[in-house]
């Protein structure tokens, strides 16, 4: 599929230039249309008939992400967020008092507040700074900050405020020489980047979908490393955590190997069917295209930005950039930079004290000279 044909599903790109999809993404047709199909067969005679179809749906949602990841199906649990996928990982790890966890102290706060909460076990929560006057954080700092009694290194892919693409490959070897599990908060790349979970040695990851994903909130997607699985006490358990789980009225406790035990009620079923008719057109469009395209408009986005005298906050090195593009205008604060925007249909966003453009599929190189022309 192409990508005027992908713009011409999206019903926003005739209105708008969306460019917040690290914010929310508007949903294309397709995905709508899916969403539709699940209610209708929830008004039919046979209501059940959307969960028996859930099934189906799942299984090749499952396969679609996992061909995104390059990981079996198998290590891949539906959750409702980022926050509820890290926050089963923060609770299912073995702690002691005395030990710590590391992360950056520019994370978006689903990557904080789960590690926080760990308190009351006695685990140190440590954010380490990035370097005086920079905006970026620095690998090397996180792993200085790591000891003996480090358990977790728990970091974003792609910094929220600044789009910084972190060094997975650095720190998760880092994390795996020294027994540290890496727990990684995607949600700011996946949809929009290529990631190969296991060449990163990435332990647990966690995503939310209304962003790049281009689904409707409400659904995410938490991987664990098998060899990881045996080491997480149970938690959020119920009826479906279990072996043969649709057999109710037989109660014992074997729970399902697979990273799916950590699913424990009734699915989501209107998630699913949008999240699958999605990342199918992700697919569609190819997973190594989609990066392409965004991050040539990214980076076309940088460049007509620093010419008009803006201040490109993002880093420079390319193996560093991704989606977002942060940056300061030379003259409008950041509400009267957004208020112009918005007063020309551009949906922009401003977080971290920077303004960001993030663009995805839907947009095209006239979107971003538009949007750049509009301050």
């Amino acid at each position: 599929m192409t990508f005027p044909e992908l713009r011409a599903l999206f019903p926003s790109a005739a209105r708008c230039i969306h460019l917040n999809h690290a914010g929310t993404s508007p949903i294309a047709r397709p995905v709508a249309e899916a969403v539709h199909a699940v209610t209708e067969e929830l008004m039919s005679d046979d209501p059940f008939l959307a969960y028996k179809n859930h099934e189906r749906r799942q299984k090749g949602l499952r396969g679609a992400l996992g061909r995104m990841m390059n990981v079996s199906p198998d290590t891949l649990a539906f959750v409702r967020n980022t926050s509820h996928g890290l926050s089963i990982a923060a609770d299912s790890l073995p702690f002691e008092p005395g030990d710590n966890v590391v992360i950056p102290g520019i994370e978006y706060p689903a990557n904080v507040y789960p590690w926080m909460a760990q308190a009351h076990r006695g685990v140190e929560t440590r954010r380490i700074a990035p370097r005086a006057g920079g905006d970026v954080m620095a690998e090397e700092d996180l792993m200085a900050a790591c000891d003996a009694r480090t358990r977790v290194l728990a970091v974003s892919w792609v910094q929220w405020g600044t789009g910084q693409r972190l060094d997975l490959a650095v720190l998760g070897s880092f994390c795996r020489e020294r027994g540290i599990t890496f727990v990684v908060d995607i949600v700011q790349g996946l949809g929009a980047l290529r990631i190969d979970l296991p060449r990163f040695h990435i332990d647990i990851a966690a995503a939310g979908c209304h962003k790049w994903l281009l689904s409707p909130g409400g659904i995410g997607v938490l991987y664990v490393r098998p060899e990881v699985m045996g080491r997480l006490r149970p938690t959020n358990i119920g009826w479906n955590s279990v072996t043969n789980s649709v057999q109710w009225e037989r109660i014992h406790f074997d729970l399902r190997p697979e990273t799916a035990r950590f699913e424990e009620g009734t699915p989501n079923l209107l998630g699913t069917a949008a999240l699958y008719a999605s990342v199918s057109l992700l697919e569609a469009a190819g997973f190594d295209a989609v990066e392409a395209h965004i991050l040539r408009l990214a980076n076309k986005a940088r460049m007509l930005l620093a010419e008009r005298g803006c201040r490109i906050i993002s880093p420079e090195e390319p193996a560093k950039r991704s989606g977002i593009v942060a940056f300061h205008h030379p003259t409008l604060p950041n509400d009267a930079a957004l208020a112009v925007l918005a007063e020309r249909s551009v949906i922009a966003a401003v977080r971290c004290g920077n303004l960001r453009f993030s663009p995805h599929i839907e947009n095209d190189e006239a979107d971003i000279e538009k949007a750049v022309a509009a301050i």
